[in-house]
């Protein structure tokens, strides 16, 4: 072998191991991306279900005398104060 080919095969080698770790890095974060986006999904389905929840609640609490839009009448003054006992 002359000094020439031995150069080549030195260089594709090292072009090879370089390809390789460039691959294996790129599905590491292939993954955990992929297990990021599985936690997000998860969440978002739980988020969902706990919105259906609150909707059915209000729903339910439709019928209630809040729900009118007239706010409960509170007094306000000396009359409104419980009479203190000596």
């Amino acid at each position: 072998m002359n000094k020439l080919t031995l150069g080549l095969m030195l260089l594709l080698s090292l072009a090879l191991c370089l390809s390789v770790a460039t691959w294996l890095r790129g599905r590491q974060e292939l993954e955990a991306i992929t297990a990021a986006n599985e936690s997000v999904r998860k969440t978002l389905g739980e988020m969902t279900v706990a919105l259906a929840d609150k909707d059915r609640e209000i729903d339910r609490l439709s019928g209630s005398p809040c729900s009118t839009g007239e706010k409960p009448q509170v007094a306000l003054g000396p009359a409104a104060l419980p009479a203190s006992r000596p």
